[in-house]
């Protein structure tokens, strides 16, 4: 019995003897992935990418000017209460504010105006008046002077005495102060017309205030277009103040609209008017529309250190599906190139190890020298060397791209052309060398069998050999759902998009 435990016991140490040994790195086989992409062929676009909202090419605000409550709503070309959406004319009436009061003061104004007639009227009659008084006592002055010259004529003797000498210089004296006195009421009477007159086009002008004011409590609009707010209802008091209180907001024209971008300051040197813009909208994802870029707007705003400027895309909408204030992910059109071959710009930056190159192409002049992405089959401790960091491929400059056939890869050599930041459109130099499907290798992952023990989720956790496993750990990150595009799915996969 004692002898059947002990070979149990060197059984048990040999196998933990030959995993532990199998588990070595150099025990264990290195095998390569190759990760590709298909070209296709197609447009590639060099854009500026922005989003913006669409806006009414021209919104009139209709106010109220005076203050009351509103009685009732107008109607619409269709007869129907206007309301958010409506399609007016201008002068079309869109809402009434009570007048009761403003009737008042239009009372109040034409009583003003009766009174400054009547005023006028007096002062006209003090004119004539102080005028008849002025010519009575000129009459009177001219008789007085008259008898004073004869008696000075005389003199003071036997036949005119001294008291009547003077009772005739009295009589003459006093014509004259009565001539001046009513030659005063005249100038009198005449500004009195004159405060009448005044008072008149007071009471006239308050008058007209008065009338206009009844005007503005009938709100209309101004223009033809589409009602696309409506702040006020039935019942509602509106107060005017300093600035008139909007009532309405009228779209001129929604056939004719725009987008209102914000484009990063980096980019706004690539955007010019006549400019075309592609542009989506949430609400129809799979439609696309065009636009011509308007202006740039010269004031600048800055959020979180990031200056941004507006500009304004000119849109057509003839069938009004598109909506004011919709959300707008516009493409500014920098350069585009048609119908040509697309490939990943990650494979301009990929070297093969030698191992993956086929060996008709082992000695060609693209894989000399390539020493980036060598199969690691160096001893323990060993390192190697850093490659040095692969310099971008100039536009219009020949490159090397690898394609996939069979378990291999060539070399294909091609000229470089427009990018979109992602990706770039090339050419082969070679004629045939090159079509739309095939499969070009963007990079390698190194994966090797699993013969640790470990669970092959790689959580870390140990098999127990002489018992029950605990139960596997699920991983963190995405709550048990897929991951997400860019999200390392397991810890042997590279971040990036999943290989095609």
């Amino acid at each position: 019995m004692k002898k059947f435990f002990i070979i149990i016991i060197l059984l048990a140490l040999v196998a933990l003897g030959i995993g532990a040994w199998t588990g070595l790195p150099g025990t264990q086989k290195n095998e390569l992935r190759m990760v590709t992409s298909r070209v296709v062929r197609g447009d590639c676009v060099n854009k500026v990418q922005a989003t913006g909202t669409l806006e009414p090419e021209e919104l009139v605000d209709v106010g109220a000017q005076v203050t009351g409550e509103i009685k009732e709503f107008g109607t619409d070309v269709e007869g129907k209460r206007v309301d958010y959406g409506s399609e007016v004319k201008a002068g079309q009436l869109l809402a009434r504010i009570d007048d009761a009061l403003v009737e008042l003061d239009i009372k109040r104004a034409e009583a003003s105006v009766a009174q400054a007639k009547a005023q006028i009227i007096s002062a006209k009659a003090a004119v004539k008046q102080a005028e008849a008084s002025i010519a009575q006592a000129s009459a009177n002055k001219n008789k007085a002077d008259r008898d004073l010259l004869r008696a000075q004529k005389l003199g003071v003797g036997d036949a005119l005495s001294q008291m009547e000498f003077d009772q005739y210089v009295n009589t003459a004296e006093s014509a004259a102060a009565a001539l001046q006195s009513a030659e005063a009421q005249l100038h009198t009477a005449r500004a009195q017309q004159a405060n009448a007159d005044a008072s008149l086009q007071s009471a006239q002008a308050q008058l007209a205030i008065e009338t206009r004011n009844r005007d503005y409590t009938r709100i209309t609009t101004p223009v033809d277009g589409t009602i696309v707010v409506r702040q006020v209802n039935v019942g509602q008091t509106v107060v005017s103040n300093m600035s008139a209180t909007t009532l309405f907001l009228v779209a001129r024209d929604l056939s004719n609209m725009q987008i209102w971008a914000s484009v990063n300051e980096a980019d706004i040197a690539k955007v010019h008017p006549g400019q075309e813009v592609r542009y989506t909208v949430d609400a129809l994802p799979n439609e696309t529309f065009t636009g011509k870029v308007n202006k740039i707007r010269p004031n600048a705003t800055m959020a979180s250190n990031v200056v941004t400027y507006i500009v304004e895309v000119d849109i057509a909408n003839p069938d009004r599906k598109l909506l004011p204030y919709m959300s707008a992910n516009a493409n500014f059109i920098v350069e585009e190139q048609k119908d040509c071959l697309i490939v990943p710009d990650t494979a301009f930056e990929f070297h093969p190890p030698h191992s993956l190159i086929a060996p008709e192409h082992a000695g060609s002049p693209a894989t000399t020298g390539e020493e980036q992405g060598e199969e690691n089959e160096e001893t323990e401790g060993e390192q190697a060397e850093a490659p040095a960091e692969p310099q971008p491929t100039p536009r219009d400059a020949p490159a090397v791209i690898w394609k996939k056939v069979g378990k291999n890869v060539v070399p294909v050599r091609v000229k470089r052309g427009l990018g979109d930041g992602t990706r770039s459109a090339v050419v082969a130099l070679e004629e045939g060398s090159l079509s739309a499907g095939d499969l070009i290798v963007t990079d390698v992952q190194s994966t090797l069998p699993n013969t640790s023990g470990k669970p092959s989720n790689n959580s870390g956790e140990e098999k127990n050999l002489f018992g029950m496993n605990r139960p596997q750990r699920r991983e963190r990150g995405t709550g048990g759902a897929a991951p997400k595009p860019g999200q390392v799915e397991n810890k042997n996969q590279h971040p990036g998009p999943p290989p095609r």
